[in-house]
This record gives structure tokens, C-alpha cells and sequence, in this order.
């Protein structure tokens, strides 16, 4: 076991990132997948690796620190089938193209009973790495999880972002909010 990065504040985007994983982490067992685990640098934050109890292995669709197989979590091996006891997917299934076709293969790559691990953004800016597709609500993310055959579903969300906008063309500003990061734990 790596030691663990520093802690970021609960007031920051990282710092709520860090705590929800952290908090379910003890539910990732002993044979842990993590998808899109390349570490980009400076990014001390992304590091998950100290939280291996046994096998870890981080997968990307690129090469880079911290990928062990480089592969796309729409199509991954064969030999991948029932084998991890929990998936982390902390700040990707944005960057997925089709979210629909990545979740029930991430199931598929999982034991009866492990569970999944998701974090990912409701309102933050554009960013790549390669792509950026998606942004998810708490409902939204339960639905698709749902629809992937995952059960035990809990969700979050963290952090609010304002805005102030003319939202039907009343007279005035209205202030508006919403999550900037919807969280997720759901079992196999």
C-alpha cells in the first residue's frame, strides 16, 4: 500500500473528489479496477493507488504513469469477466462516448456483490483528455447504473455552482444553482 496523497480542503473540488472515494473505499475489496487511472502531472489529487488492499490494476486509453493495460472500457478483454471484486471510475465517464455501453461492461468485469465507485461532474468547464462529452445529474447517473444491471445504488452530489441568468425573459436576474459533482456507489 502507497501512502496517501495530501488531503485537500472539503471546500475545494478535490477535497469532496477525495473524501467520497475514501469514504466508499473499504467497499472496493481486495481486486480493484481503475478506469482511466493515468496520472497527468502535477496531479497529485488523482492518486488512488494507496488504496490497493491487494491487486490494483489502472487502465487508460492511453500510456502514461499509472496504467497498467491500455484499453477502452467499451470493449475490454474477455479475460476481464468476473474478475474484480470493485471499479473505481473517479472524474471519466464524461470523457466515455457512450456512458450506456461502458457501464454494463464494467459490470461484466466484476463479481456478484462488488461494487462500483463513480465520480463525475454535473457543472464544471470543458476540458479534455481526449474528449469531453457528458455531464451528469444524480438521476441521471442512477438510471444509467440502473440500466446497467447494477443494484444497492446510492448517490451524491457536492459542491454548488451559481449562476444568475434572465430564465424566461421575466423582468430582472434570477439566481439559480446546481451540483458541480454527482457521486455514486452500486453494487454488482
Amino acid at each position: 500500500m502507497s501512502p496517501s496523497p495530501p488531503k485537500a480542503p472539503l471546500t475545494s473540488v478535490r477535497g469532496r473528489i477525495r473524501a467520497w472515494i475514501d469514504a466508499h473505499a473499504d467497499k472496493l475489496g481486495e481486486d480493484v479496477l481503475e478506469v482511466g487511472s493515468r496520472a497527468h502531472e502535477g496531479a497529485w489529487w488523482a492518486d488512488n493507488r494507496y488504496l490497493a488492499r491487494g491487486a490494483w490494476l489502472g487502465i487508460d486509453m492511453r500510456p502514461g504513469a499509472g496504467v497498467d493495460l491500455v484499453c477502452d472500457m467499451c470493449s475490454l478483454p474477455a479475460d476481464m469477466a468476473g474478475k474484480f471484486s470493485g471499479v473505481l471510475c473517479s472524474e471519466v465517464l464524461e470523457h466515455v462516448e457512450r456512458p450506456w455501453v461502458a457501464l454494463p461492461k464494467l459490470r461484466e468485469a466484476m463479481r456478484p456483490g462488488g461494487w462500483l465507485v463513480v465520480t463525475t461532474l454535473t457543472a464544471f468547464p470543458l476540458h479534455g483528455f481526449p474528449n469531453d462529452y457528458w455531464r451528469f445529474t444524480e438521476s441521471g447517473l442512477c438510471l444509467l447504473l440502473d440500466d446497467a444491471g447494477f443494484r444497492n445504488i446510492e448517490t451524491a452530489n457536492a459542491q454548488r455552482v451559481s449562476f444568475r441568468l434572465n430564465d424566461h425573459g421575466e423582468n430582472g436576474i434570477t439566481s439559480m444553482s446546481c451540483p458541480m459533482h454527482v457521486f455514486a456507489v452500486a453494487q454488482c
